[in-house]
């Protein structure tokens, strides 16, 4: 099962893989269905006194949080009533930015039902907050799961093991 992207040009996306489930959990969460938020709604959400962004297939209710943006405001205001996933990613916010309490989840932008969809079957719950992509990717136990961060290790044994074989090559000369 392939999760879907973000209706974004630079999403990210990779294999999603069933891991180990906690039952209870994972069912209420399937038994409360998320609202399904249109582009047209998410796009009338765009002041400074009733503002939303869709990041990675969901929508959130930032409204609150803008005063306190450690960017300032502008930041956020930028992408309001727009899918910003790119943006989000590419400010590299941490675990405590994505689980910030005044950010309320508001639905799922409508299209990106699979994608929420496997976001939940990786182990991401609400209360997580916006999803880290690159830890859900490489929580599916599979090296295709990860995308390029799980590759990384890898190409750098890789490389340093052509950096040494190169020098040795070159010694011989």
């Amino acid at each position: 099962l392939k999760c879907p992207s973000s209706p974004s040009p630079r999403s990210v996306g990779f294999i999603c893989a069933r891991g180990p489930s906690q039952e209870g959990r994972q069912q209420n969460q399937q038994e409360r269905k998320m609202n399904v938020i249109s582009m047209a709604e998410l796009e009338k959400h765009a002041s400074s006194n009733d503002m939303w962004i869709a990041v990675h297939g969901l929508v959130w209710d930032v409204t609150k949080f803008l005063p306190d943006h450690p960017g300032g405001p502008e930041v956020v205001e930028a992408i309001a009533g727009k899918e910003g996933s790119a943006e989000f990613e590419d400010a590299l916010h941490s675990t405590a930015a994505r689980r910030e309490t005044t950010v309320k989840l508001v639905g799922m932008l409508e299209g990106s039902e699979k994608q929420v969809e496997c976001w939940k079957k990786k182990g991401w719950t609400e209360d997580q907050g916006i999803p880290d992509v690159d830890s859900l990717g490489a929580s599916g136990g599979d090296m295709m799961g990860g995308g390029v961060s799980s590759l990384l290790p890898i190409l750098a044994g890789v490389a340093a093991v052509a950096v040494i074989g190169l020098a040795l090559f070159m010694k011989r000369r």
